[in-house]
C-alpha cells in the first residue's frame, strides 16, 4: 500500500495562481502601509492572508506572504492578475528600496489538503498551513522544475484543480478568480474579515477608513454564502438570484457533483424568502467558521 493511500494528503497544482517575489531592506514595512493584514505575522512557516483594496475601501487582490529561506516575501496571488498587482505595488513604491519580480513563469502553487504535510519547502519555495481555515490544509509555492518531486516526497495522491475547488466550495470559502468582483465588492461581503484576512488593530493602510467604519457599524448588507442547489439544472456564474421579481445576488463558482454554489447575497433580503436562479433553487447556509447570521444585517444602517 503506498503512502498516499494510508495518508489521504491529496496535492493539486493550481494554475490560476501565480507568484510575486518582494526583496530589499524596506519590504516588509512597505506592504505593511499597504495591505489589510499585519505583515509583522508573515515569518518562515508562518504565511499571512492578505488584500490591497481601493482608496474606497473595494477589493482589489489577495493573495498570501510567505517568507522564503532567504527572507524574501513570495505572495501567492492570481496568475492572471500578477503583473498587474505588480504594476500597483510599483505605482505605491516611490524610493522605498523594495525589489518587485514576477516568477509566475519559474514558479507555482499547490494546495495540500485532507492529510498532515511533513516536509519543509525548497529554498526559493515557502510551504506554510492555509491561514484562511485550517480545514484547508496547506500550501506551497514551489520551483515548477521541483513540484513534481515534492509531491512524491510527501506521499501524496495528485489530484485536480477541480477536486481543489470542490473542497473549498464544500467549505464556504471564495476563490478570486471565481467569486471576487474587483472594483465592485468590499472585502467584508468577501469574508475576508471571517477568514483572517483583516486586522482591525494595525495602522493605517489603503481603504482602511472604510472597511473600518463597516465593520464597527456592521453594516454588511451582503455575503458570499454557500449554497444548496435545488433542480435539475446548476445556475452558471453570473446567473442572477431572485427573490420573487427582485433581484438579491449573483451566483459565482459552483460545484456539479456536490450540488453547491457560491452566491453574493443580500441578506436583508433573504428573510422567509425562496431564492430562485433561472430552473434551480438556492439553499443559502451559513459555514460553520462564520461569525455572522443570515438575520444580521437585517437592520444595517445605511
Amino acid at each position: 500500500m503506498s503512502a498516499s493511500e494510508t495518508s489521504g494528503l491529496k496535492a493539486a497544482i493550481l494554475p490560476e495562481r501565480g507568484v510575486l517575489r518582494l526583496s530589499g531592506p524596506d519590504m516588509r514595512a512597505f506592504l505593511q502601509g499597504l495591505v489589510t493584514n499585519n505583515v509583522e505575522s508573515a515569518g518562515p512557516g508562518e504565511a499571512i492572508y492578505s488584500a490591497l483594496l481601493t482608496p474606497q475601501g473595494k477589493f482589489l487582490f489577495d493573495f498570501f506572504i510567505a517568507e522564503d529561506a532567504e527572507g524574501r516575501f513570495l505572495l501567492d496571488c492570481e496568475a492572471g492578475r500578477a503583473a498587474a498587482l505588480a504594476k500597483r505595488l510599483t505605482m505605491y513604491k516611490l524610493r522605498a528600496k523594495v525589489e518587485i519580480e514576477n516568477l509566475t513563469e519559474s514558479h507555482c502553487v499547490a494546495a495540500l489538503w485532507d492529510g498532515e504535510v511533513a516536509a519543509t519547502a525548497p529554498d526559493e519555495g515557502a510551504l506554510f498551513p492555509d491561514p484562511r481555515l485550517a480545514a484547508l490544509g496547506t500550501r506551497a509555492i514551489l520551483p515548477r522544475e521541483d513540484v513534481a518531486g515534492f509531491i512524491a516526497s510527501i506521499g501524496a495522491e495528485e489530484a485536480t484543480p477541480e477536486a481543489w475547488h470542490r473542497h473549498r466550495i464544500g467549505l464556504g470559502v471564495g476563490d478570486a478568480t471565481h467569486d471576487y468582483e474587483a472594483e465592485k465588492s468590499f472585502p467584508l461581503e468577501l469574508n475576508l474579515d471571517e477568514l483572517h484576512g483583516i486586522d482591525f488593530k494595525k495602522g493605517c493602510y489603503v481603504g482602511q477608513e472604510v472597511t473600518s467604519r463597516t465593520k464597527r457599524r456592521g453594516s454588511v448588507r451582503k455575503r458570499l454564502l454557500p449554497c444548496a442547489v435545488k433542480g435539475a439544472m446548476m445556475p452558471a456564474p453570473g446567473t442572477p438570484v431572485k427573490a420573487g421579481t427582485r433581484e438579491v445576488g449573483t451566483v459565482f463558482s459552483g460545484d456539479r457533483k456536490t450540488g453547491r454554489v457560491l452566491a453574493l447575497l443580500r441578506l436583508d433580503l433573504l428573510s422567509g424568502q425562496t431564492l430562485d436562479a433561472n430552473d434551480a433553487t438556492l439553499v443559502p447556509e451559513v459555514p460553520d467558521w462564520a461569525g455572522f447570521s443570515l438575520e444580521d444585517s437585517a437592520n444595517a444602517d445605511e
